[in-house]
């Protein structure tokens, strides 16, 4: 995974005003985390709660800064 580059992160700050940097910051954490776990193993029912609101979350944030204005 690899973090926008600043002329990406000006880019969806100037065309989403709603958008903030700690926006961004959670998205590209939350994004690099997906990465962190293997969807295959068994996972606690606690750590399978907070994995989908970290999903619920990222699309929540992915359409915040990317969705067509």
């Amino acid at each position: 995974m690899e973090p926008l580059k600043p002329e990406v992160r000006k880019r969806i700050l100037d065309e989403h005003p709603q958008a903030s940097p700690e926006d961004i910051e959670e998205y590209e954490r939350l994004l690099s985390e997906r990465f962190t776990v293997d969807p295959d193993l068994p996972m606690a029912p606690e750590v399978s709660d907070q994995r989908n609101a970290d999903e619920e979350r990222l699309a929540e944030l992915y359409d915040k800064l990317f969705s067509t204005p």
